[in-house]
């Protein structure tokens, strides 16, 4: 099978394809929203470039946390030009932010203007003679050029993805405890399990796709009471978990992390906790109790306390043994 010579080309260009999916993700943020149809489209556009791992999609991700502001959006789009040497390059770039804020069916002003601010930037770098000169003597190396800046390299929120990487609820959540200025007496550590363990609470509410105000309050009630925290800080953190989708990959990666972090009588103390969500409308839904066995499962919870949490849920709700 013959391979398409622009895919091939591009294939060699790793930090042009980040750069690119950072570009996409400033395309989608310039109107202060991100919905989920240019969510969806980001996704397929960035996983189908040439040469992106699972680990560039989960570092790009940081792109998608949370709006990209006027300053982002000028150091992008400056950072993306110095990456296009080439015709195709800037032709597939075209191509994938039209579709990206088209996604949402349609495109405003804002949308239309960072377009074209970005083929006006392509415009003047790319196409130049000392671009093509430069090219043309240090192909190779402009070809192998990282991808990701080293450490002393880094700026903007590239400084922050190993935080982000390794706890995006944390990372979320210290962004919005600066924004509204409001004081933890907590550590980092504890903030990053309590964290962990927030996230988790809303992806075992939203079991049965639905989260209940009663949910809500028991959510911010068992931070409360068994992490210790303040009404304020419990209702800063459950905001934060709840406007982050967490599916079943992420969940483990989630329980891994406070597994970790944790010994296993504090485990099973933050589990029993953990079963006065399922209860709170006194009945129990099977999705709900498969979901509570793989938390079980994921954060090696005893079978003495899996048993007796499983019983007392049984006592309080019309769920059959």
């Amino acid at each position: 099978m013959m391979t398409d010579p622009v895919i091939k080309r591009k294939s060699s260009f790793p930090a042009f394809n980040i750069a690119l999916g950072k570009t996409l993700a400033a395309a989608a943020w310039v109107d202060g929203e991100l919905n989920e149809q240019e969510l969806s489209c980001l996704k397929n556009i960035i996983l189908r470039l040439p040469g992106i791992t699972f680990e560039d999609w989960r570092k790009l991700k940081i792109y998608l946390a949370y709006p990209v502001s006027k300053p982002e959006q000028l150091t992008i789009t400056e950072q993306f030009s110095e990456q296009v040497y080439l015709t195709e390059h800037r032709k597939s770039a075209w191509t994938a932010m039209l579709e990206v804020i088209r996604a949402d069916g349609g495109i405003n002003t804002e949308e239309k203007a960072f377009v074209e601010e970005i083929d006006s930037a392509l415009a003047d770098n790319a196409e130049s003679f000392l671009r093509k000169l430069k090219f043309f003597f240090f192909k190779d190396n402009i070809k192998a050029q990282n991808a990701w800046p080293t450490d002393k390299d880094q700026s903007g929120r590239d400084r922050f993805i190993h935080e982000f990487f390794d706890n995006p609820i944390y990372f979320l959540f210290r962004k919005a405890l600066l924004k509204k200025e409001i004081a933890v007496p907590q550590s980092k550590p504890e903030m990053q399990k309590v964290c962990l363990y927030s996230a988790i609470l809303c992806w075992l509410a939203n079991a049965d796709s639905k989260i209940s105000l009663p949910e809500m309050r028991v959510i911010r009630n068992i931070l409360i009471d068994t992490c210790g925290l303040s009404e304020e800080i419990a209702r800063c953190i459950q905001e934060v978990s709840f406007a982050i989708d967490v599916n079943e990959l992420q969940l483990r990666d989630l329980t891994a992390s406070l597994r970790e972090i944790t010994q296993s009588m504090e485990r099973n103390e933050l589990f029993s906790a953990m079963s006065r969500l399922v209860i709170v409308d006194n009945e129990i839904t099977d999705e709900e109790l498969e979901s509570l066995r793989t938390i079980a499962v994921y954060l090696e919870i005893s079978q003495t306390v899996w048993i007796n949490t499983f019983q007392k849920i049984v006592i309080k709700t019309s769920h059959p043994m």
